[in-house]
């Protein structure tokens, strides 16, 4: 169990770094998800992990506790054999296991703070041309007011949201960051996708472009929520809202 002052929440977690780790959660991922983009997201894992798989990974789900990674040491693995290819992050991994289940209506797309994601899109030849402009579609900065009340950029969230369609089952969970540093905006600073699970709940979450995957079993999905919530508190600074979690559309309020 990990705490945070009033919030707790159980866990056990996989690297996905072993054979039965893998297939269980491709299992679970598959009974919701199309088979192309699960096949396309464990090409990702699996690359990642023979790239970098020396460095403290897990195979088999263990126990969950805080989890710190040598971001230097994957980093000394990654780079001589990747170049100038970062590899992916939660945001790219989350729309290539969504893509083909949820539906992104043509909007006016501001990726000005998707430049890393995009160049690692290019660089790494992940998706073409149409995945990309959708993909920034998707997490785009959404223009917010100057205020520290959270229930304010919430409603701005989902109503940017609201004009999507998502899927009911693997649910888009986001960590939304308020931010001003040109002008006030809202950005999903970390997503990952949560499907059932024979046990309750299974969270999948690529952690940064250098950290590695996360699958994580969860009894609830408040446990997930928590997990979330907790991971990310410190995602704000003065003048700014906390961060806070949106399932879908839809603002969680814990």
């Amino acid at each position: 169990m990990v705490s945070s002052g009033k919030e707790s929440y159980k866990g056990t977690y996989s690297s996905l770094n072993s054979k039965e780790s893998s297939e269980e959660v491709r299992k679970a991922l598959a009974a919701h998800l199309d088979k192309d983009s699960v096949d396309a997201f464990f090409n990702f894992v699996n690359d990642y992990n023979a790239t970098v798989g020396s460095v403290g990974l897990t195979g088999d789900f263990s126990t969950f506790t805080k989890t710190d990674y040598d971001v230097e040491k994957i980093s000394n693995l990654w780079a001589p054999k990747k170049g100038d290819f970062v590899g992916t992050n939660c945001r790219i991994n989350s729309y290539c296991l969504l893509k083909n289940s949820i539906e992104i209506p043509k909007l006016e797309k501001d990726d000005s703070l998707l430049f890393v994601d995009n160049d690692a899109i290019d660089k790494g030849k992940v998706f073409d041309a149409e995945d990309k402009d959708a993909f920034d579609i998707l997490f785009s900065r959404v223009n917010t007011e100057a205020t520290t009340d959270v229930k304010v950029h919430a409603a701005k969230m989902e109503q940017f949201l609201s004009q999507f369609k998502f899927n009911e089952n693997a649910r888009m969970l986001s960590v939304v960051v308020h931010d001003d540093l040109d002008g006030q905006s809202l950005f999903i600073g970390h997503v990952g996708i949560l499907v059932p699970s024979e046990d309750g709940y299974l969270f999948v979450e690529k952690l940064t472009f250098e950290e590695p995957y996360q699958a994580i079993k969860f009894a609830t999905k408040e446990d997930c929520y928590k997990y979330l919530d907790t991971k990310y508190e410190n995602y704000t600074g003065e003048g700014l809202a906390k961060s806070f979690i949106i399932d879908n559309d839809k603002w969680v309020q814990l």
